[in-house]
């Protein structure tokens, strides 16, 4: 049986003919799916280039096929490219037995509109909230409360419509977008952890790193290293918030320095509000990391992980830092108050609370100490042993139901 997922990930396509992805959307990725069906396609954004970037992986490999749709960017693009998505996203449902869609996004949308019309069955996944992400501050026109209420409704009719359906989180995307009465309902994580959970000698390290900030002078010489990772292409992640309140720590005299892990449109703005602020000698912007290592070297390299998303799943970068034990903070929003105690949560969008936090993390060895033990623990419960049944037996409600529809 060949299935098809839908999502609004962008890919390349190399002059070898490979695809090739960034992040965790890896051939390990897709290729979990194998464990349940015979092919999986997936229907996504992909751009040709002349030369494969350094520090890709292959998204494609044996099992795994890509049906390419044109790269488009934003409304107008879409718009733009409209009819060749609907050819091309037919001609991929066709092929296939079977369609998962992850949600939120256009791709998704447009393939769902084509199963509605063929009256097939599909399945989703509910990786994001729309409401959250295109709440204020997140995306400037006028228009972006019309496309908010939208994409919420679209969402809430996709998912009432799936006869199986996978939450990333625990509670909150349920609750906004609930399944229908007769739907197979899964809630796990789908973070690559395999390699995540780090070894004692970097827990050693870490260990280590918390008990140096007793010291006065060695707190003094040495920075606070805050760090975030995420995508720049919007600013749902934060990233203003977090210069914000690394403003107001270096003016309350705390030796801070933030790190930035993440590429896209708001790079620029964000180093001209770095500049803005007098911090830009303080604040560094290290682009994209390539999964896996690079990531993990990051992590160790920080005192605090910080999230002060406006939207968010189930954020895989927060597992990981927690599976090496790197305390963190984040916004009380989407799957982060799953992951966080209450004394980690912070409100949306208040760099005033989020700096008030670090100063008092950064001031206090013990809290460090303890916020590393818990999120290690907590991390332990999202193991990939755990989750692979789970997502095994989503994939077979799903199967299971494409042989019946059949």
């Amino acid at each position: 049986m060949k299935v098809l997922m839908a999502l609004e990930h962008h890919f390349t396509r190399g002059p070898d003919g490979y695809v090739y992805g960034e992040g965790p959307g890896n051939y390990i990725f897709w290729s979990r799916r194998l464990e349940v069906f015979d092919e999986v396609a997936v229907l996504a954004r992909v751009r040709p280039i002349d030369v494969p970037r350094d520090n890709v992986k292959r998204a494609d490999g044996p099992g795994v096929n890509f049906y390419d749709l044109p790269d488009y960017h934003g409304p107008r693009g879409y718009l733009r490219n409209l009819p060749e998505l609907k050819r091309r996203t037919r001609l991929a449902i066709n092929a296939c037995d079977m369609s998962i869609l992850r949600l939120p996004g256009l791709v998704s949308r447009l393939a769902w509109a084509e199963l509605q019309r063929l009256r097939r069955p599909y399945a989703v996944e509910v990786v994001g909230d729309p409401w959250d992400a295109l709440g204020p501050s997140t995306w400037p026109g006028p228009l972006r409360p019309i496309f908010r209420l939208i994409a919420t409704q679209n969402q809430k009719q996709i998912c009432a419509g799936a006869v199986a359906i996978h939450y990333l989180t625990q509670r909150a995307l349920q609750q906004r977008y609930p399944p229908s009465p007769d739907a197979y309902v899964a809630a796990y994580s789908d973070a690559l952890l395999e390699s995540a959970f780090a070894p004692p000698n970097i827990l050693a390290a870490r260990t280590a790193r918390i008990a140096a900030r007793s010291d006065d002078r060695a707190r003094s010489a040495n920075p606070f290293r805050v760090g975030l990772i995420g995508s720049l292409a919007q600013l749902y992640k934060g990233p203003d918030v977090l210069l914000r309140a690394g403003e107001i720590c270096l003016r309350r005299g705390i030796n801070l320095e933030l790190c930035f892990a993440g590429n896209g449109v708001q790079l620029e703005p964000m180093q001209s509000l770095a500049r803005e602020l007098g911090i830009s000698d303080r604040a560094l912007f290290l682009g994209h990391l390539p999964f896996g290592q690079a990531v993990a070297d990051f992590v160790d390299s920080l005192d605090l992980l910080v999230m002060p998303s406006r939207a968010e799943g189930l954020p895989g970068a927060m597992l990981e830092a927690m599976a090496r034990g790197c305390p963190c903070l984040g916004s009380r929003v989407g799957g982060i108050p799953e992951l966080l105690a209450e004394e980690d949560l912070l409100p949306i969008g208040d760099p005033q609370a989020l700096a008030h936090r670090m100063i008092q993390v950064a001031r206090d060895p013990g809290l460090l100490h303890r916020m590393s033990a818990r999120n290690l623990e907590r991390a332990w419960k999202f193991h990939p042993g755990a989750m692979k049944k789970a997502r095994r037996e989503f994939y077979n409600s799903v199967r299971q139901k494409a042989t019946a529809a059949r």
